[in-house]
């Protein structure tokens, strides 16, 4: 453990003889754990005590006063880094001894509750946030890594209280693999999305007359698309759709946004995008997306990544935009076909192009969609719904049989 990079925990209930004393839950994640924090102040609010444990730095952790430590993760297959972050976890948990552990993201999700229980925590719980690149892909390295996840996903699930999927297509393929127990298992939609709070905070007038003459989008109807640069998010078809688009209609831009992949093979480079400069402009990686959100008319995410349920279709569904994704798991439970957007199959662009200009062409449908994305979003995917629903997890678990624990 980095301990230069770590936030001194504030006293948990393990370290008191107080039976009243709140109940501490732990969130660990990877690089992105920080996208947790709305959920652990809500869940604050709710009474628990709080932390976190991830491998990016802990900034935003210390600014929202939640306890945090940093470990090494590494995202490939390394069994060196692995037993590493093991030792790492271990000596959290047995020092601090925090009443429930819940992972997020596929390596942790794996690793930390076999620690865990080893480290004699009660309540462990996981959320399977998507599926990822094994399921995405048709490589023979995704293949052949299929049974291994499998294997390892089964380990995970007897060291397990309750298991979380995002989305039911994931939770029918755990169920019907084994890879999770009878009767431990459970669905929320999302980590769920402070609507109130993105609301509150949208741009003002000036900011976004600013940003709008910055990027020279007067007179424009914006096309926007935000992801990591990678194949299976569907960023190919992004690009060969904006050419489509742009060869019948002259006043639309098309925006990118998100950062550059090191993810090998899976990696659309920056020299595929840049040759693509005359329809789609890329940003690259941007603090403002808010503002950008409100600039836009139609929100793009082509994916066939196997997503939990991704999270900036939610927020752009909040900013009242019309969504186009694909009929994937976790992408169709944000959108409604021909509801508050259009779905299409993925890995065609065509059809991705076809969708953009339809609601491109009808200002009253994008309207409308827009709108029911915002109520979809408040109905079903806000983050007071998730914070209940994680609670009252957190309450089961604790009170599972010994002999499951």
């Amino acid at each position: 453990m980095d301990k230069k990079s770590s936030v001194s925990p504030l006293p948990t209930k393990a370290l008191s003889d107080d039976k009243n004393s709140p109940i501490t839950v732990w969130y660990v994640g990877g690089e992105d754990i920080r996208l947790r924090i709305p959920l652990l102040l809500k869940l604050r609010e709710k009474g628990f005590n709080v932390g976190a444990v991830g491998s990016e730095d802990g900034n935003a952790f210390v600014d929202n006063q939640i306890p945090y430590f940093r470990y090494t993760l590494e995202r490939g297959i390394n069994l060196w880094a692995d037993i590493y972050t093991r030792s790492q976890l271990s000596a959290l948990f047995r020092q601090y001894q925090p009443d429930i552990v819940h992972s997020f993201d596929t390596k942790p999700a794996m690793i930390a509750p076999i620690v865990a229980m080893k480290s004699g925590i009660p309540g462990r719980v996981r959320t399977i946030t998507g599926m990822g690149y094994v399921f995405s892909s048709t490589s023979t390295l995704a293949l052949a890594l299929r049974p291994i996840y499998r294997h390892l996903q089964r380990q995970a699930a007897i060291a397990t209280g309750i298991t979380i999927f995002q989305n039911p297509d994931d939770r029918a393929y755990f169920c019907k693999h084994k890879m999770v127990l009878d009767g431990r298992d459970d669905l929320v939609l999302g980590s769920g999305i402070d609507v109130e709070g993105l609301m509150k905070n949208s741009p003002a007038p000036e900011k976004l007359a600013a940003t709008r003459r910055e990027l020279g989008l007067e007179g424009q109807l914006v096309v926007t698309m935000i992801s990591r640069l990678v194949i299976s998010k569907g960023v190919r078809e992004f690009l060969q759709a904006a050419n489509i688009v742009c060869q019948q209609m002259k006043n639309v831009t098309f925006l990118l946004v998100g950062s550059v992949s090191s993810e090998g093979r899976q990696a659309v480079s920056i020299q595929e995008i840049h040759q693509q400069a005359g329809v789609v402009r890329y940003l690259g990686p941007r603090n403002d997306i808010p503002t950008l959100l409100n600039l836009s008319d139609v929100f793009v995410l082509p994916s066939y990544y196997r997503e939990g349920v991704p999270r900036v279709l939610l927020e752009a569904a909040t900013m009242e935009l019309p969504l186009i994704t694909t009929n994937m798991p976790g992408c169709k439970e944000v959108v409604k076909d021909g509801w508050n957007g259009l779905l299409v199959p993925p890995k065609d662009a065509k059809a991705l192009a076809t969708a953009i200009l339809q609601l491109l062409n009808s200002p009253e449908q994008r309207n409308l969609m827009g709108k029911r994305s915002r109520v979809h979003v408040y109905t079903n995917f806000s983050l007071n719904q998730v914070a209940d629903a994680y609670a009252n997890i957190y309450s089961r678990v604790l009170k599972l049989p010994k002999t499951l624990k």
